[in-house]
């Protein structure tokens, strides 16, 4: 009796685990330089809380249909008596085309002359380029993410702990930790949970609101 009922509680967690690699995948190839690629058919990001050694980020995303209307931005540091608020409303124009089974996105800023980037999407590799100086590259291979940057060379990994489904460990080049991804599903809201590690030594302990981990949460809805 109890090894069935082993069985089938491992059966549930399975059914109701998040698949990692796919979702991080997602995360990259739709988020560059903190701006919100959105693709057809991609979730939605809601909403992030992202706190830092005392120091507090929220985003508030506005959308309409898939396009992205306005952002609330806020901003606090308690320790140093700072708090800002203000609201970002993106200006880019976005042409797509689709070549074979590859989709090109050209984002351009209507304010800022020279401001662009491209993204070739594909469905398990995406290529995002800026200004056709600094390229990021992320292709899935052996249920792996490969990652790429020729601005700061580096070749990292994206790998699924063994023992979560639902989380995955990113790995430089030197084998040591960058960042996890874990995810949770809640009606139709996918969470993503994420620690940026600070692997940083310091000569002087930084204070509060700068240094240490970085611990970010993201509300997707559909």
């Amino acid at each position: 009796m109890r090894r069935i009922f082993i069985v089938l509680a491992v059966a549930f967690l399975n059914a109701h685990a998040v698949d990692c690699i796919q979702h991080t995948f997602d995360y990259f190839a739709t988020n560059f330089e903190n701006h919100a690629l959105v693709m057809p058919g991609e979730m939605l990001p809601d909403s992030l809380y992202q706190e830092q050694n005392g120091l507090v980020n929220t985003i508030k995303y506005h959308w309409t249909g898939t396009h992205l209307d306005s952002m609330n931005l806020y901003q606090s540091c308690l320790a140093r008596n700072v708090e800002e608020r203000s609201t970002y409303i993106p200006d880019w124009k976005i042409d797509s085309t689709k070549v074979s089974k590859v989709k090109k996105y050209d984002w351009k800023s209507q304010k800022e002359k020279g401001w662009h980037f491209t993204v070739y999407r594909a469905k398990d590799s995406v290529y995002i380029g800026i200004n056709k100086e600094q390229h990021q590259i992320f292709y899935v291979k052996n249920d792996t993410i490969h990652e790429i940057d020729n601005w700061l060379p580096k070749n990292w990994i994206i790998f699924r702990d063994p023992n979560n489904e639902s989380k995955c460990t990113r790995k430089s080049d030197k084998n040591f930790i960058i960042d996890t991804y874990e995810y949770e599903m809640k009606g139709n809201t996918l969470i993503q949970k994420s620690i940026k590690f600070d692997h940083k030594k310091y000569f002087k302990a930084p204070g509060p609101c700068y240094g240490g981990n970085k611990y970010t949460t993201i509300y997707y809805r559909k």
